[in-house]
């Protein structure tokens, strides 16, 4: 965005018709996809002509162009995603908005005065985890966090902070959520969510979420500093796109006018325009669940927009795209890890592991370092808030790990001089972002989403593999009451609390068991396992070692009851 003193508006564009609508309704930026690599992979996008007549329309109107390429990326689309970026680039867009940390140094490398902007799919709550995206030009922060949580982030972080102020909201942390590929292998994370937040269990939309508003909350928004605020809405109509950006650009105006105001007919013109019913959400404190129902409301009206328009000559642009080579590189040698939840676990667990896990607010913790000679890692939370850092940072000089496992990577900024492990919801997805992870000093569990056959062929063999355990669905800064939750065809999924909020977990573990094998045969030997059973746990625990040690088993009595995640065919 441009470097001045007011809020940049910012609308969005899943077709032509949106994106005439958003310029009509005074959008400062307009924000759209091609045909790959977004997060609204199901919108019906641009392709590389309509690309050209966006980009004539929006810079015929002053208006700037961020392309989204937000998607997690796999090792075997590298090429083509940057050649895409590539192409847009030389035809004139603005920025491009990234979730992979990696492809900042690319990306400012190969293309001069190409803004990077970090997606909101990188789910940041914190300041620490910020910092780590100083090089980007902008971030878009979670939906998880309130006024006072926003303010903390934007005191210790100079660069353009961004939020969503208007529509859908995800009712997990956004890059966290495994539930659409789990259930029919179109990944969240890759821009094909199938919704599965809006299907009914026990009878009720118990996952379904309200829509954001924040229009009241636009003098307070401009007085955090906040730099864009941008509404969500790619999959929705041009009437839609048209309203909100009309309504949000004469609340904006009238702050700068001296005048704030929202009248009762700006407020009628949001709610016809598409609403499941509004909520401020997080920022206000408000609850974001709307129970008894899934689907909004709209208005249809069909109105043709026709935005000015004239030949613009294109900026001379030159690509320097150089993708740097992925070396070859060994595993570090064989390891088992195991996540433990009890004293009664971790004594069974240190026989066949080499490296223990345990909750830092676990009780037995401190008890369960003193009574094994293994290595005992922390578990710290998923979600953690600027006002959580102090405690963790003193609970962890109270426990005094041999390591941290990190499921938010505002952990890696902490300088705890400790071994970090990450979690999988920090999507580690391709060797690039493999090698960025290894210069943090950090080893990765790899994304669970990628098959086996994916994972043999990365270059980079030193991470860490789910084989067996829990597969945490969603991370939720929100509270359910339910313990368990039932879909419509039978399915069941567990509600647990958790620091900040809650997980749901499907009911069924993955386990592989023998066939992982096949990433022993690749040079992939470090498995992590984790589960709270109780009636076979030194069972399950002897047969990986075994496995890992190249010992034949027979599992055919144990496996049945697991699942193979997506192991076999990863996910599209």
């Amino acid at each position: 965005m441009e470097n001045n003193d007011k809020i940049e508006l910012l609308s969005p564009a899943g077709s032509l018709p949106s994106l005439k609508a958003a310029i009509a309704g005074g959008a400062d930026a307009v924000y759209f996809g091609m045909n790959k690599f977004n997060a609204r992979e199901n919108a019906v996008n641009f392709n590389e002509d309509y690309l050209k007549i966006a980009l004539n329309l929006l810079k015929s109107n002053n208006v700037r162009a961020y392309l989204t390429m937000n998607a997690s990326i796999k090792n075997s689309e590298i090429d083509n995603f940057f050649k895409q970026m590539e192409y847009a680039y030389l035809n004139g867009i603005d920025a491009v908005i990234i979730q992979d940390p990696a492809f900042i140094e690319i990306i400012k490398s190969s293309f001069r005065n190409l803004e990077v902007h970090i997606s909101t799919q990188t789910g940041i709550t914190n300041s620490l985890q910020a910092g780590l995206y100083s090089d980007a030009y902008s971030i878009n922060l979670a939906r998880e966090l309130s006024k006072e949580n926003i303010e903390s982030i934007r005191k210790n972080f100079k660069k353009q902070l961004e939020i969503f102020v208007q529509g859908a909201l995800c009712v997990c942390v956004s890059g966290s959520c495994l539930f659409s590929s789990l259930l029919g292998g179109r990944s969240g994370n890759r821009g094909k969510c199938a919704q599965p937040c809006r299907k009914l269990y026990n009878n009720s939309y118990l996952l379904s979420t309200k829509d954001l508003c924040l229009v009241d909350k636009i003098p307070e928004i401009i007085k955090l500093g906040i730099n864009s605020i941008k509404i969500e809405g790619r999959m929705r109509t041009p009437f839609y796109v048209n309203t909100t950006t009309r309504v949000y650009r004469k609340a904006i105006d009238s702050y700068y006018s001296g005048k704030f105001k929202i009248t009762q007919e700006m407020r009628k013109d949001l709610d016809d325009s598409f609403s499941r019913e509004f909520t401020q959400g997080k920022f206000s404190g408000e609850d974001i669940f709307n129970t008894k129902r899934a689907s909004g409301t709209s208005d249809v009206k069909k109105i043709e927009y026709k935005p000015k328009i004239k030949e613009i000559k294109l900026e001379k642009r030159e690509s320097n795209l150089q993708i740097p080579d992925i070396k070859d590189k060994p595993s570090s040698g064989k390891k088992l890890i195991t996540r433990v939840y009890d004293k009664k676990q971790a004594l069974i667990a240190e026989k066949y592991s080499d490296i223990l896990l345990m909750d830092m607010f676990n009780p037995d913790f401190d008890n369960v370092k003193k009574i094994i000679s293994k290595p005992l890692y922390a578990v710290t939370p998923r979600i953690i808030f600027d006002s959580d850092s102090d405690k963790i940072k003193k609970k962890l000089k109270e426990i005094e790990p041999d390591g941290i496992f990190a499921g938010n990577m505002g952990v890696i900024s902490m300088n705890l001089g400790l071994p970090i492990i990450l979690d999988y919801n920090c999507n580690c997805y391709n060797d690039f972002n493999l090698n960025y992870l290894e210069n943090l000093q950090t080893q990765p569990i790899i994304s669970i989403e990628l098959s086996s056959k994916e994972l043999e062929e990365f270059k980079n063999k030193d991470f860490i593999v789910l084989v067996h355990g829990k597969i945490r669905l969603m991370t939720l800064a929100h509270e359910l009451k339910e313990k368990e939750i039932a879909d419509d065809k039978g399915f069941n999924f567990h509600v647990n609390k958790i620091y900040n909020g809650i997980e749901i977990i499907n009911e069924k573990e993955i386990g592989l068991f023998n066939k992982t094998r096949n990433l022993l045969r690749a040079g992939i030997n470090q498995l992590y396992i984790d589960t709270d059973v109780v009636d076979n746990f030194e069972e399950i625990m002897k047969a990986y070692r075994d496995i890992l040690e190249g010992k034949t088993i027979d599992s055919s009595k144990i496996e049945k009851n697991y699942v193979l995640g997506w192991s076999k065919q990863g996910v599209l």
